[in-house]
């Protein structure tokens, strides 16, 4: 008796499953289509919250820079996997309506001659096999997510690390090689480890090696080496002029020759993202008066007590201001002539919370047409192993042009 019972529930189980595998195209499109609406909103929002961790957090460029590279590499990995499944149901749609308007398929004596010797396939089977290319292409992305999941918990835990307790550079990289050898070595090892033995059981481990079997494993790999290749571009672009906010360095050749307007005039501006240096109202300006702001980094606050008590002198020599806040890191010349700076007020903006500081400057003695402003810095440069502090001028933190009428 038990066993009819156990026999006609395993049937309606198989029912259901395959009832649920017929109709998988219904979610996959709606799964698809909401988690790209989600996808390209999120690069500006990872962009933003990259700047912030360097301008307001305080932790270093490099560590933010693979912060977002790796981030963004995420979402376009996804986005190229969900953008391809999409454009095959695009093509599966299409055939589905040709096997309903011509179920028949091919009539060969409707044909040229030269086309009737082959064999053409018909609309079903067509249907048949790109439902199943589309529903691996919708699963395989997987088999991605414990890999991502598990180098972003790593990338926390390092992230974490650095910050609380101000570790350099150094000592971060040396824990990132010893713990990506201790992982290869757990993995490539003949030895049958509980740890290897968890992760060859778990469900995302299996998904993986459902491809490798079934397509072949260098199939599998080079299809997904294909789509992080197509996911490059989009990197680039969802990166563009991230160096800028790369703090303690002076403007690259191309940043110079091409600047950014759009980082440079608040009338040009997305208020949703942040200014990396310097920036003015507008690029033309009407009357005496001119106002510049200046991004705030939380990093330059660690280092006005050490220039103040281990560089003094080289201060003095160099004939630069007390340094009383951030502010006053900055020199500012308009022409190549220095500007002089009494007070910086302090503000926050409205879009995204960023901290500057602004001021006032007189152009009354300047005459009409096309004026540059450039912005002299003063930053503490760290060893990489040694992490020991050398003062460096910044001569091109920040240069642009702007028109006087």
């Amino acid at each position: 008796m038990n066993n009819g019972t156990d026999y006609n529930r395993k049937q309606e189980e198989l029912t259901w499953l395959e009832n649920l595998q017929r109709n998988s195209w219904e979610p996959e499109v709606i799964i698809s289509g909401i988690t790209l609406a989600f996808l390209f909103v999120f690069p500006a929002k990872i962009y933003e919250f990259s700047a912030y961790l360097i301008q307001e957090v305080g932790i270093g460029y490099l560590p933010s820079l693979l912060i977002l590279f790796y981030l963004t590499t995420v979402v376009s990995v996804f986005k190229i996997f969900f953008v391809v499944h999409l454009c095959l149901r695009f093509v599966w749609t299409g055939l589905l309506g040709l096997s309903y308007a011509f179920p028949d398929g091919v009539i060969n004596k409707g044909l040229f001659k030269m086309s009737q010797r082959y064999t053409h396939q018909k609309p079903a089977d067509m249907v048949l096999k790109l439902e199943k290319l589309c529903s691996m292409t919708f699963a395989y992305p997987v088999s991605l997510v414990q890999v991502f999941l598990i180098i972003t918990i790593f990338i926390g835990f390092l992230t974490g690390l650095y910050f609380w307790f101000n570790l350099n550079y150094f000592i971060i990289f040396l824990l990132f090689i010893v713990c990506l050898i201790t992982f290869m070595a757990l993995m490539l090892s003949k030895k049958k480890s509980k740890f290897k033995t968890w992760y060859a059981q778990n469900m995302l481990s299996s998904v993986s090696a459902i491809y490798q079997s079934n397509l072949g494993k260098w199939l599998a790999i080079v299809y997904a080496l294909l789509i992080f290749g197509l996911a490059i571009p989009l990197i680039i672009s969802d990166a563009q002029d991230f160096t800028m906010f790369r703090n303690e360095r002076n403007l690259i050749a191309k940043e110079l020759e091409w600047p950014a307007k759009y980082l440079h005039f608040e009338d040009e501006h997305d208020e949703s993202m942040r200014y990396p240096r310097a920036f003015i109202s507008s690029e033309e300006i009407e009357g005496n008066y001119l106002r510049l702001g200046v991004a705030r980094y939380e990093g330059d606050g660690k280092i006005i007590d050490e220039l103040n008590a281990d560089f003094s002198e080289k201060l003095i020599s160099m004939s630069w201001k007390a340094l009383n806040q951030t502010a006053d890191l900055h020199r500012i010349y308009i022409d190549d002539k220095l500007v002089k700076i009494d007070t910086w007020t302090k503000h926050r903006l409205s879009g995204t919370k960023q901290k500057i500081y602004q001021t006032g400057i007189d152009i009354t003695g300047l005459s009409s047409g096309v004026h540059t402003i450039r912005v002299e810095k003063l930053l503490l440069d760290y060893g990489f192993v040694d992490n020991k502090a050398e003062l460096v001028k910044i001569e091109q933190w920040d240069q642009f042009q702007f028109i006087k009428w």
